[in-house]
């Protein structure tokens, strides 16, 4: 017999009048496990409000499925399993695990209809989309400290990181490495020496890394690149004016550059449609783009790593080919199967909804609650029954996580903006998926091409990609309402793993 957990839950009293009760529920499951011979091994209930995930016996059940050899979930329809975006991921996360959608007579697992697997990959790249912007709104913090010129990682060789009068972290020259980059870049200017003559020289005279061994040839040639000594920093792919202090000046930088057979012309207003998106298949690294000539932009590896990397140059136009090869595989849905794609995305908007009214009354309860604590707070200070330094500390705090309440409303709001652009993005790709990519510019295309896949590799002159099960079902197998198909091939389509030659 197959193994089998039921999970059963109501989340609110009016839901439970009307006929979704707990003891329903659990009688109608074992039914069915009956019906279907099912060993149920055990049974999670939840009667609580459970908008969010993390809910008790939801994360009890997902401990339970680790840990045990369980081939089943049993639940009565998806409103009664799926209460939010996360769940859809982390559900989908246990590939071998059937969900059974009792009510639904649906039943979502790897050897589901192709249909199925597909509407329920809909829902679980909407999914993933929201959670991924709403990550990405979290950070936009570093993103404004980038762009006032502030550098969010370790300070390279010749600086430290340190904090200045006012407990500001900052970054600062480092007096004593700082004159061996220097002599770095005017030895290498003078043309008078190879890199590996500079690296012994400056290791004799001094200059180690942190185990007090010499720097490679590859650190120091990364670093004779590196805009960061001349003031500026590249953070995912852009160059910034840093608020650091330079090392060398730009003339000496641009000699030097010179003696690589560079371009000094480099476009930082230009839109990178790739930048951030493809890293290297050698060291891992992101690769970067770079504009030559005014008008050819290439990608190469970033080369943070350090190491030895064979850093391979490809032009943005090869890229677009090689996805424009892969995007004009994409059939458009027929007629029956859209009109279940628009259903998913009105369900999935319907959740989103849902999500957002309930995190926005709960953010407002925390602020309204904040502002009567500061009234209040200002009145027994007028009233003489606090001290100034007592009211000043508890005012700053207060209003900081007011403010940091207030950022978070922000943040949902710019999701749901977000998420609306991507529903509405996944539709027009689905009706007519090359005319939406070959018009897109530089910032849809990297939409277009993160709701198709992931990790995006280039190596040797070959660009792999991980397709998300929805497209990878578009692109490599033929629908039918009532099967899926062959299913040695649904085996192969499901390694997610294709090669595109340029």
């Amino acid at each position: 017999m197959k193994t089998a957990v039921i999970y059963a839950r109501v989340s609110t009293g009016k839901q439970e009048k009307e006929g979704f009760s707990i003891p329903a529920q659990i009688k109608f499951l074992k039914e069915y496990a009956k019906n279907n011979l099912f060993d149920v091994k055990e049974m999670f209930v939840e009667a609580e409000t459970a908008k969010k995930a993390g809910r008790k016996q939801f994360n009890k059940m997902l401990a339970y499925i680790s840990e045990h050899k369980i081939d089943a979930i049993l639940v009565e329809k998806t409103d009664r399993i799926y209460r939010n975006f996360k769940d859809y991921v982390t559900l989908d996360d246990f590939k071998e695990l059937e969900i059974h959608l009792v009510k639904e007579n649906t039943i979502i697992s790897e050897k589901s209809s192709s249909n199925t697997k597909f509407l329920h990959g809909v829902k679980v790249l909407m999914a993933k989309n929201y959670i991924d912007n709403l990550s990405e709104e979290v950070t936009k913090g570093l993103r404004e400290k980038v762009s006032q010129g502030i550098y969010p990682q370790k300070a390279p060789v010749g600086y430290i990181n340190t904090k200045n009068e006012a407990g500001v972290k900052i970054i600062d020259i480092d007096p004593i490495k700082s004159v061996f980059i220097r002599q770095l870049f005017e030895l290498y200017a003078s043309g008078t020496y190879s890199i590996e003559q500079i690296r012994k020289m400056l290791f004799k005279a001094g200059l180690v890394n942190r185990k007090g061994k010499s720097y490679s040839k590859a650190r120091l040639l990364f670093v004779l690149k590196d805009v960061f000594y001349i003031g500026k920093f590249t953070y995912k792919g852009v160059v910034y004016d840093g608020k650091h202090e330079p090392i060398v000046d730009v003339d000496l930088f641009n000699k030097v550059q010179k003696m690589f057979n560079q371009s000094k012309a480099r476009s930082h207003d230009v839109e990178f449609a790739y930048a951030g998106l493809i890293k290297c298949g050698h060291c891992g690294c992101q690769l970067t783009a770079e504009l030559k000539k005014g008008k050819y932009v290439y990608y190469h590896c970033t080369g943070k790593r350090g190491g030895e990397c064979k850093k391979d140059y490809i032009r943005e136009e090869e890229l677009d080919k090689v996805f424009e090869n892969l995007i004009s595989k994409i059939p458009n849905p027929d007629n029956g199967l859209f009109e279940d794609i628009k259903k998913a995305i009105k369900e999935m908007r319907c959740l989103k909804a849902d999500y957002e009214e309930t995190s926005v009354e709960a953010i407002q309860k925390q602020i309204n609650r904040l502002s009567m604590r500061i009234d209040n707070l200002y009145t027994d200070k007028l009233d003489g029954n606090i001290t100034e330094e007592y009211w000043q500390t508890k005012h700053n705090a207060w209003y900081k996580e007011k403010d940091m309440l207030i950022t978070r409303l922000r943040t949902l709001n710019e999701v749901s903006k977000t998420f609306d652009e991507g529903t509405n993005l996944l539709e027009n790709f689905c009706k007519h998926a090359p005319q939406e990519f070959f018009k897109a510019n530089a910032k849809k295309k990297q939409q277009i091409l993160k709701m198709i896949g992931s990790n995006f590799i280039y190596k040797d002159k070959k660009l792999s990609v991980e397709l998300s099960s929805v497209f990878d079902l578009l692109i490599n197998s033929s629908f039918s309402k009532n099967g899926a198909g062959d299913e040695a091939r649904t085996r192969d389509i499901f390694l997610g793993k294709e090669a595109f030659y340029h």
